[in-house]
């Protein structure tokens, strides 16, 4: 717009549809109507302004407006989620109970300005960072029922799951729903949305000071300030008759329900440096500094939609089970589930999200060291350390749960959660006058006050080769460790608490590996470009390698021993016992096939497969460490291929480009390379907990299926990178020289 200053606007839309099906594997088959489908669209602007206001001094304004909506849903037509236990296995169908009603939009605004100012031997940057989220939040579990039914008897009078669903004529072993208590909607027209805004305004300085011709230092500190502009509903009931209750067994950290948390403001001060000697041709860089990272926004916005009255819901009692048979009425969606009056559940509020009264938003301390090294003839080298340590972590507390009742016996003793039919105990709240917790769950998200919080190191060795005419080789091996305590990885508060892997139960969580922990990673590349015809014409050929440690894996339970998410739920990490706590374990009967197996041709099965596993026979008489073991070490190699032919018209010259990209070629060489390795949910259920011999007797009994052989499957994901299979893509692409 003028000599000085340039002003540049922009549009984006993209719009697109993903399906997710429900990979099964060795002890569980998904149906494809279990999946999710996602929608997603986003329209985006964007305006910029450079202004070079004085010969050192520029300014740098950017603003940004995004509308996004992600409209998850089911796949297929509305069906009841169904689980059935089949002894050692379980199949799943029917529509994917966190699908059933999700809509999220969102209208961003993003405004940043950086101010340079350049003086003798500094470069200053002073800058503003502003944005502000409007959200639209319908999310309703289970809103179609959601039916288990497990295996139940001892041989030969065993009932599996299959059994009973087929039959009717028996109630199922859990039962759930969700509802709006809004309105009678069973789809994201209801009107037990949430809506709410939240705003972030940042303000930060730094400072890029050369010393000599060598050193160059930066520092900087950056001051970031959440706010959550919009006030949750607040419900009476929960804050006059609950929330005392809920003190009696947990500390809530202030929390109240209608209640806005106050996000202190978060100071990260940062410094770096990078030192050459030219002389060896050698180049130091490293730093540290805190930084303030972010999070969902639907994590903290539970307690806008779970507040206690716009969503509804209920597990049903064991009294309540007696009435409950399987439905369905595609007709009448409505009429076809078990509402809490019709199974005399009485008075519900489905679930219950809290926040701290104070909450702070993620944060670490980072550090890093780096060596790079020129050696001459396109050769370089480089070696860097990371270390990062945990300041404010999230943490997820199920404040419903009376707590444990006792101690398992036998070997791998684990404290034991009551429970009231399948479903855990849960607190009493006076609920008019008779005691019944009106709640299905109640989350309390806040921070880890705990000293024990997660880390991460990765180091890095690698070296290139460079060339224009010749050969391009670059080769790199890396290590990388992560120490997680609560791994947030879903979009629900009760998801994260409830699927992830412990001994003693989810409110009692230490350190583990992450489900990103990333191990061995060996990364190498090869190239070559033949150019011919006087330039017309050139061809490049390039391999790229990946070996890769396989994911993290947990060895688990089918059902659950410590009964903090029921007895129906899972998640609970195996003992492994020695060979002599092995034979003196109870077992009963196992029918797998048709075939029953006593408990001695159980337990010397079991044997056979402890020893043969590396992780497992290392680590008998422990408990299995979440994210433990893993899956089978990984070799990939891609192939691509790139003809370039240079057009010219008049005095222009042109370039067309034809690509080749074969991602796996290991396999397209041979099909029993390149296998790419899967486990659902990182985790393997190996042995089957049968129940306690008694309610006063807390003697664990198990199954085991003798059929069982690797713990892992082979992905069937068609995406280059997951896939199983070799994928070859093809391009095209014209270049303006």
């Amino acid at each position: 717009i003028s000599p000085k200053h340039r002003f540049t606007v922009s549009g984006r839309y993209n719009k697109l549809t993903s399906e997710s099906p429900s990979i099964s594997s060795s002890t569980s088959i998904n149906f494809t109507n279990g999946g999710v489908r996602f929608p997603h669209r986003t329209t985006a602007f964007s305006a910029e302004l450079k202004s070079n206001l004085t010969k050192n001094i520029s300014n740098r304004l950017l603003a940004t407006y995004s509308d996004v909506l992600d409209d998850r849903s089911i796949v297929g037509d509305p069906f009841p989620r169904i689980a059935l236990n089949d002894n050692g296995g379980t199949i799943t169908f029917g529509g994917e109970n966190s699908s059933t009603q999700n809509l999220l939009t969102q209208k961003n605004l993003s405004i940043v300005d950086n101010l340079k100012i350049n003086y003798k031997n500094h470069s200053f940057t002073l800058g503003v960072d502003y944005e502000r989220f409007k959200v639209f939040n319908v999310f309703i579990q289970n809103s179609y029922g959601n039916y288990s039914y497990l295996t139940t008897g001892t041989a030969p009078n065993i009932v599996t799951g299959v059994q009973k669903f087929i039959a009717n004529n028996v109630a199922p072993s859990t039962y759930q729903l969700g509802f709006p208590n809004t309105d009678k909607n069973l789809n994201d027209e209801t009107g037990a949305g949430a809506r709410f805004t939240v705003s972030k305004l940042a303000f930060f300085i730094a400072d890029e000071m050369k010393v000599g011709n060598n050193l160059t230092i930066n520092m900087g500190v950056r001051a970031d300030h959440w706010k959550f502009i919009t006030t949750p509903y607040t419900d009476a009931y929960t804050n006059d008759s609950a929330i005392v209750q809920f003190a009696k067994y947990y500390d809530l950290k202030g929390a109240r329900s209608g209640q806005k948390p106050k996000f202190p403001l978060s100071i990260s001060p940062r410094l770096g440096f990078t030192y050459k000697i030219p002389d060896q041709s050698v180049t130091i860089r490293g730093g540290i500094g805190m930084f303030t990272g972010r999070m969902p926004l639907v994590w903290p916005g539970g307690t806008y939609n779970n507040n206690g009255y716009f969503v509804g819901g209920y597990t049903a009692s064991a009294a309540s089970l007696t009435a409950i048979r399987f439905r369905w009425n595609p007709a009448d969606a409505v009429a076809s589930v078990w509402t809490p009056a019709q199974v005399g559940q009485g008075f519900t509020k489905g679930p219950l999200n809290l926040i701290s009264k104070e909450f702070k938003m993620p944060k670490l301390v980072r550090a890093s060291m780096a060596f790079d090294k020129n050696f001459g003839k396109g050769w370089t080298g480089t070696f860097e350390v990371l270390v990062s340590k945990n300041m404010n972590e999230i943490y997820y507390t199920n404040i419903n749960i009376l707590p444990p009742i006792g101690v398992s016996l036998g070997a791998g003793p684990r404290t034991v959660y009551g429970v009231s039919g399948n479903n855990t105990a849960v607190i009493p709240i006076a609920n008019n006058g008779t005691g019944t917790n009106p709640y299905d769950n109640a989350i309390l998200v806040s921070n880890n006050s705990s000293h024990t919080k997660g880390f991460a190191y990765n180091l890095n060795v690698g070296i290139e080769k460079r060339s224009v005419k010749g050969i391009n080789f670059s080769a790199s091996y890396a290590f990388g460790n992560s120490m997680v305590g609560n791994e947030a990885t879903s979009s629900v508060n009760l998801s994260q608490w409830r699927f992830i892997e412990s001994v003693n139960g989810r409110n009692s969580l230490g350190l583990s590996p992450s489900d990103f922990d990333q191990a061995h990673r060996i990364l190498s590349t090869l190239s070559k470009k033949f150019t011919y015809l006087k330039g017309k014409l050139a061809t490049t050929i390039s391999l790229t390698y990946i070996g890769q440690s396989g994911a993290p894996l947990s060895y688990t339970y089918v059902t659950s021993m410590t009964r903090d998410d029921g007895t129906g739920g899972g998640n609970d990490l195996m003992y492994i016992p020695t060979a002599a706590e092995l034979q003196g374990q109870t077992f009963l009967a196992n029918t797998v096939s048709g075939v029953t197996y006593t408990p001695q041709q159980q337990k010397d099965a079991l044997e056979a497969y402890i020893t043969k596993d590396k992780y497992l026979s290392k680590n008998r008489g422990k408990f299995a460490d979440r994210n433990g073991a893993r899956l089978p070490f990984t070799h990939n190699l891609d192939l691509k291929l790139a003809q370039d032919f240079t057009l010219k018209f008049g005095k222009k010259s042109y370039q067309l480009q034809l690509t080749w990209e074969i991602y796996n070629f290991t396999n397209m060489l041979n099909r029993d390379w390149g296998k790419q390795y899967f486990a659902g949910n990182d985790q393997f259920a190996l042995v089957t907990f049968a129940g306690y011999v008694a309610a006063n007797n807390l003697t664990p009994q198990y199954r085991f299926n003798p059929t069982v052989t690797t713990p892992y499957n082979f992905n069937n994901s068609a995406t280059p990178g997951y896939a199983n299979r070799w994928v070859s893509t093809v391009g095209l692409r014209f270049n303006f020289k």
